[in-house]
């Protein structure tokens, strides 16, 4: 599998260097431009999100060409090699990306004030990191499984067949996730939720949700994540059988 990590990556490398080279100069413009810490910080937040939106893109791009190869097909590999090589791919780059975003942390906090940083901040953050990373990996599963729909079916307009399908399974998911757990806990939605209670107020501190990890929540999105993985590997097979 990790052949095709490497595969993946050279075909498509110059375009990933380029959006960890992007976020870099544009890190550095942030830097010299604005003033305000406070500012600053979110800027920089926002730089690293959208980079890391930008990765997605191209790992499930990199995922709907695989189908579309026919080389690809022709070689002697599981498929769920196949399937699951993508999604390695952008968890490779997501950590780097989060590399490269705490190295910046650690020249900030050498250079600059971050008394505005909530007290917790440093527990916060990893339990961010995460469910960031958990969301991420849930997300491309469902993205991954709408292209191989589309790709499945012999008919014209794939693209909305798969827009339609990844915004029905979602909503299903999501509304038994309510029905099960009455909005305790929905990851999806909990990559950036946090609380203030009124006691740390005073203390600029932030609160984790006691259901942050709930484990009855994980352990049903991960059969949700492993049934679709197992739908994408069986439509993959019936599509290079056929």
């Amino acid at each position: 599998m990790l052949k095709l990590v490497k595969y993946d990556f050279r075909r498509d490398r110059d375009k990933f260097l380029a959006v960890f080279v992007i976020t870099v100069i544009l890190q550095f413009v942030i830097g010299f431009t604005i003033n305000s810490d406070q500012d600053m910080f979110v800027m920089n937040i926002i730089t690293y999100v959208v980079a890391g939106v930008v990765l997605l893109f191209l790992t499930l791009r990199t995922f709907n060409q695989n189908l579309s190869l026919y080389n690809r097909r022709l070689v002697p590999i599981p498929v769920l090699y196949m399937a699951l090589s993508p999604v390695l791919l952008f968890l490779g780059l997501l950590l780097g990306l989060f590399i490269i975003a705490y190295i910046h942390l650690g020249v900030y906090i050498m250079m600059f004030s971050t008394s505005f940083l909530p007290v917790k901040f440093w527990e916060v953050s990893l339990y961010a990191v995460l469910i960031i990373f958990w969301t991420s990996v849930f997300t491309m599963l469902l993205v991954m499984f709408s292209i191989t729909v589309a790709r499945s079916v012999r008919v014209k307009g794939k693209v909305w067949i798969g827009l339609v399908t990844f915004f029905i399974v979602q909503y299903i998911i999501s509304f038994l996730e309510t029905w099960m757990f009455d909005h305790k806990y929905i990851p999806m939605k909990s990559a950036f939720r946090f609380e203030v209670t009124d006691s740390a107020a005073n203390l600029n501190e932030i609160e984790i949700p006691q259901y942050f990890f709930g484990l009855l929540p994980i352990l049903f999105e991960a059969t949700i994540a492993a049934l679709l993985i197992f739908v994408i590997i069986k439509l993959i097979t019936r599509r290079v059988e056929s």
